[in-house]
């Protein structure tokens, strides 16, 4: 052995360290029922898990009223069931627990859209079926809007009870890397329908500190205003006359607005 090339005191070689952020989520909702809903609780639901870091909303199809039915009891069936899956999933993987949760929740006539988002590392995780959805927002503007999926105009994809050995219809996934202090907005068809990106993205500049809980009441209530505003451009309207209908205005529906704030995990002491 060369003696004078050994060093027992050497460091071993550098193993890979991850370059992932720890992040964490602090949530603020709030929701605002159509005061028409069948039911008196409406018919959107949603959970938040700031320790699991998932969070999902649903938007109970309102057609089962005819039928005498509140879809509203259908939607908070699967939402409460998808936050019991996320409790149990160790990776949160959105669209396992939007499947368990599903699959929990056979015994309530009605049907939903469905969102279910979770943040893992420096990514958001989400699955979904259906005209609910989110968007991320970065030093105050859109980077991110997540894809509806409607049959047609109106129509968006649902869930319902029924016996099945999964989700019977395939959601939308998606993986998107986040940093510190962006800003997620979630919501059913109530906000996405009636408050364009842009009216977004000018309510956060207003705000000098991210409030989440702030954040989702002005977003309800500017939803809830455009909803009744006959002459007013919207999201719902535009998209009426790109399918060939005549449609001024907002639509008038259940309002629920998720604010999702992303930060550096708070450390940990030894």
């Amino acid at each position: 052995m060369n003696h004078s090339s050994y060093n027992p005191f050497a460091a071993a070689a550098p193993t890979a360290v991850s370059s992932v952020p720890d992040l964490r989520i602090d949530f603020g909702s709030f929701y605002i029922p159509k005061q028409n809903s069948f039911g008196p609780l409406g018919e959107d639901a949603h959970f938040l898990s700031t320790s699991d870091k998932v969070f999902g909303v649903a938007d109970g199809v309102g057609a089962w009223a005819e039928e005498g039915i509140d879809s509203g009891e259908y939607a908070r069936a699967l939402m409460a069931n998808c936050a019991a899956a996320a409790e149990l999933d160790a990776d949160a993987d959105p669209k396992r627990i939007l499947t368990k949760g599903y699959l929990k929740t056979t015994r309530i006539l009605g049907s939903s859209t469905a969102c279910i988002i979770a943040l893992r590392g420096n990514a958001l995780k989400a699955a979904n079926i259906g005209d609910s959805g989110f968007m991320i927002f970065r030093k105050k503007k859109l980077v991110f809007v997540s894809v509806s999926q409607q049959h047609r105009f109106n129509c968006p994809f649902q869930l319902a009870a029924g016996l099945s050995l999964g989700l019977p219809i395939q959601p939308w996934e998606c993986r998107v890397e986040v940093k510190t202090g962006d800003i997620v907005v979630a919501g059913t068809d109530g906000l996405l329908d009636n408050v364009f990106a842009s009216e977004i993205e000018k309510v956060l500049k207003e705000e000098e500190r991210v409030d989440p809980g702030k954040l989702a009441w002005r977003l309800a209530e500017l939803a809830l205003g455009n909803s009744f505003d006959k002459s007013r451009t919207t999201p719902f309207s535009a998209a009426a006359r790109r399918a060939g209908f005549s449609c001024d205005g907002g639509k008038i529906d259940d309002i629920t607005v998720i604010v999702g704030h992303v930060q550096e995990a708070k450390a940990k002491c030894l």
